[in-house]
């Protein structure tokens, strides 16, 4: 925590420093820009601690951390400016105040994503990882143990299963086994210096269920992590409302609204006009070289039908394995059908096959790339896992991340791979 404390305070700093050097003066700050940005440190921090951004179970793992950061930011330049009223320094340029706002919002998540790059590096050595037990041996469970793989990624490192039905020692998945019963978990935790314990509540009975939750309270205990069944299904993140103080699971139906799909259509027009542009001549020169367009229906946003077009591309060829053969796809963006990054587009003559999934899937554009392109699935449950957590965590951050990684992608020419 105290890393990433310095981080932030220096992402602020400097975000700050730069504004300075950008809208006031060459130089070194004045006294009261300086005395501004000291005595503002403290509670920009403390509205980071408050929005939970050192909480170590949930920082440097997704991207809804960038977006939780802005927050912050945009809470400490308000802590600035009351903290500098209240000192009597009301001299402060309010150009200055605007830059370095957007400016400590880029130095906090450079240095977020630098300690990201570190702590990657240090699960590579070793470090940092914890072990993990997943209670429940059904597919539900089995999925988990395949996307919590890549250790680097997840930090934990899967050391077998328990369950209610199969006995002990009976090979689940890759060289993973079953190490006991529910019953036994305090001791398995134990014997195997277990930190995180995954629990599949569909996955075992009722009283077992209830057994595991009451021994597993203990202080100084493994943590618990409940999956329900249900969140595959789900696009967006339920929450809790009480009637007569009995807590009810709410799900509501909105995916993107207000200043959410704002920022989508911003990036999605945007961005999509300029690669549109960008890539002109070079579809042209495909066009002109003799590929033909392929037209096909898919399914968009509500269920609506829409056509689109690709390059006809054989398996194998070199449009195939660049994935240039879409780039006609980028029109479909800009006539509202498609968004840049979205679930994969659906064919119609495909639909049946996604029919589980169906009204997540269809509660947002599909996008030309998205977490089909750029996440490692081995299947379809694994790849409708990644879709759903997409729609159900989207923030402009995260598509952003997704585009840098398809450019990566394309550049290493790994496309064809992605299919």
């Amino acid at each position: 925590m105290a890393s990433l404390l310095t981080a932030d305070a220096l992402g602020v700093w400097l975000g700050l420093g730069l504004a300075y050097l950008l809208t006031v003066q060459p130089g070194w700050p004045a006294p009261e820009y300086l005395m501004a940005a000291g005595l503002g440190l403290l509670p920009w921090l403390m509205s980071f601690a408050t929005l939970r951004l050192y909480d170590l179970d949930t920082v440097l793992e997704d991207s809804q951390e960038y977006a939780t950061a802005a927050t912050g930011c945009t809470y400490g330049i308000l802590l600035l400016i009351v903290s500098s009223s209240v000192i009597g320094e009301r001299g402060l340029a309010l150009t200055w105040l605007l830059v370095g706002w957007v400016l400590s919002i880029v130095g906090v998540g450079a240095g977020r994503f630098l300690m990201r790059r570190v702590v990657r590096a240090m699960r590579r050595r070793g470090h940092l990882m914890a072990s993990a037990l997943i209670v429940g041996a059904d597919e539900q469970g089995r999925a988990i143990a395949r996307q919590l793989k890549s250790e680097i990624d997840s930090g934990l490192r899967v050391m077998g299963f328990v369950d209610d039905f199969l006995p002990l020692g009976t090979p689940v998945q890759d060289e993973l086994r079953v190490l006991g019963h529910p019953a036994d978990l305090s001791t398995l935790a134990a014997d195997h210096h277990i930190a995180e314990i995954v629990v599949v509540p569909g996955a075992m009975a009722w009283e077992s269920f209830h057994q595991v939750l009451e021994q597993m309270t203990a202080s100084n205990g493994p943590r618990i992590r409940l999956s329900p069944g249900y969140y595959d299904l789900l696009a967006t993140t339920p929450r809790v409302a009480h009637r007569n103080f009995v807590p009810l699971i709410v799900v509501d139906s909105a995916r993107l609204s207000g200043v959410d799909a704002l920022m989508k259509l911003a990036l999605d027009y945007g961005a999509g006009l300029a690669l549109a542009l960008m890539t002109l001549p070079l579809s042209l020169l495909i066009a002109l070289s003799g590929a033909r367009l392929d037209t096909q229906e898919y399914l968009g946003i509500g269920g609506r039908v829409f056509r689109a077009q690709t390059f006809r591309a054989a398996p194998g060829s070199w449009l195939a394995r660049t994935g240039l053969y879409r780039l006609p796809l980028l029109w479909a963006a800009l006539m509202g059908h498609l968004s840049l990054i979205g679930p994969r587009p659906i064919p119609v003559n495909d639909s049946e096959r996604y029919r589980r999934w169906m009204a997540s899937l269809t509660s947002v554009k599909p996008g030309l790339s998205g977490p089909w392109a750029v996440v490692p699935v081995s299947g379809l449950e694994e790849e409708m896992r990644a879709a759903t957590y997409y729609i159900r965590s989207w923030t402009i951050w995260l598509d952003l991340q997704m585009l840098i990684q398809t450019l990566l992608v394309i550049l290493r020419r790994r496309w064809g791979t992605l299919e």
